[in-house]
């Protein structure tokens, strides 16, 4: 009789600690992910549970207008924090639109100088502008909004690889409650082997725009994402996403969504995420 009551209780107290996790769970506040269609480039947006904003990356310069309207119509007036993962104009041609159109808080860099007009005229208007500045590397991080972020790479500087720009870039892990988002940029196999083992995380930003030398069937396994997003264009000259990563995605069994049919829209609790499955591509 004594082991049944002490077993009823412990059901109790189990029940009432799942029925408190739920009810603090549904009043969590909420973290949105926009993967922004930029077409052949890259651009993300972070609205964190504060209100607090993250772009990384802001596509190329000729839809540099556009980009910088679909962030206003997703409610953003500034921006906290502002990523530039590497100096390739489809990751930072649009950059200085952004800073035209919000107010930066702060600016994070891989520090990679690639010695182009775009990118020099990117460090000239965060100098006119005054605009805080930093170099980050392996071991960065910080707390924004409830989120944690810890920067992952660079961990070195790497030379002589097939892209020194992409294998030098800043890839992030973005963490609110138990829910991560693993932003990867252009990384390369050498960056990759660089940062090995990768966290697993529940969202990957497909490396390299789905090319095959940056999203392997090795990474998907290591991260064990429950969603990949592919920032891409249609009929782009460089055919991704790459045949390997598709394959590769669908074995794993990963939901996939890409920019290149719209802006693809994520929201989270903190312990699960909210997905139009609609958009899913089989």
């Amino acid at each position: 009789m004594k082991r049944r009551k002490i077993f009823a209780l412990t059901i109790c107290a189990a029940l009432l600690a799942l029925s408190a996790a739920i009810a603090a769970s549904a009043g969590a506040p909420l973290m949105r992910y926009y993967g922004v269609d930029v077409g052949q480039g890259d651009c993300s947006l972070f609205i964190l549970p504060g209100g607090e904003t993250i772009v990384i990356d802001a596509g190329p310069e000729k839809n540099a207008r556009r980009t910088a309207r679909y962030l206003k119509s997703c409610g953003v007036r500034k921006i906290d924090l502002l990523v530039a993962t590497h100096p390739h104009e489809d990751h930072i041609g649009g950059m200085r639109a952004l800073l035209s159109a919000f107010p930066v808080g702060m600016i994070w860099d891989s520090g990679f100088s690639w010695g182009s007009h775009i990118q020099e005229k990117f460090y000239r208007d965060i100098k006119k502008r005054n605009i805080p500045f930093k170099t980050v590397g392996r071991g960065d991080a910080a707390k924004l909004g409830g989120t944690e972020l810890r920067v992952l790479a660079p961990a070195r500087r790497l030379k002589n690889t097939r892209s020194d720009p992409n294998n030098n870039c800043v890839v992030m892990l973005v963490t609110y409650r138990k829910i991560s988002f693993l932003m990867t940029g252009d990384m390369e196999r050498e960056e990759y082997a660089s940062i090995r083992p990768l966290p697993r995380a529940t969202v990957l930003k497909a490396a390299h725009h789905g090319s095959s030398n940056g999203t392997s069937s090795r990474l998907l396994r290591e991260v064990s994402p429950e969603i990949i997003v592919i920032s891409y264009a249609k009929e782009n000259d460089y055919g991704y996403p790459h045949r390997e990563t598709v394959a590769a995605i669908r074995q794993a069994g990963v939901r996939r969504f890409d920019t290149a049919d719209g802006a693809v829209k994520l929201c989270t609790d903190g312990t699960s995420v909210i997905f139009d499955g609609k958009r899913e591509v089989k």
